[in-house]
C-alpha cells in the first residue's frame, strides 16, 4: 500500500490553510475536539473569517447572566468592590468612572430620601 501524505488530500491549496497547519503533521492537523467539549468552542479556530461577528453576537446574547446582582446585598457588595478597584488607579478614565459612581451614589441617596418622605406623607 502507498502512504497517504499531505499533497494527496487536496486541501493544502486553500487560502485558509496557513503555515501553522503545515508545521504540524496530519494527525495533529485534523484532530477532533476532546471528549466532552463542544464544536462551538473551536469555531474561532475553524472559521476565523467572521470572528468579529461572533464576538458581537456573544456580547449581545451572553450565556452567563448577572442574576445574583438582583439581590440587594450582592449588588452593594459588587458596587463596593468596583469602587475600590476604580479608586486604586490613577488613570483619567478610572477617575471619570469614579466620579460617575459617586454621582450615582448621590442620586441613590436622594431617591432614598424622597422615598422616605413619601412614606411619611
Amino acid at each position: 500500500m502507498s502512504r497517504i501524505s499531505a499533497p494527496h488530500i487536496g486541501i493544502e491549496h486553500l487560502t485558509e490553510v496557513g503555515d501553522q497547519h503545515f508545521a504540524s503533521g496530519l494527525p495533529e492537523r485534523y484532530v477532533l475536539p476532546p471528549d466532552g467539549h463542544c464544536i462551538e468552542a473551536h469555531l474561532d479556530n475553524l472559521y476565523p473569517a467572521d470572528l468579529a461577528g461572533r464576538r458581537l453576537q456573544a456580547f449581545a446574547c451572553p450565556h452567563e447572566g448577572f442574576h445574583a446582582l438582583l439581590r440587594p446585598q450582592a449588588f452593594r457588595q459588587a458596587l463596593t468592590d468596583l469602587k475600590q478597584q476604580v479608586c486604586s488607579s490613577d488613570a483619567p478614565e478610572f477617575q471619570a468612572l469614579s466620579a460617575l459612581l459617586q454621582a450615582r451614589s448621590e442620586d441613590e441617596y436622594l431617591l432614598q430620601m424622597a422615598l422616605h418622605l413619601l412614606h411619611k406623607v
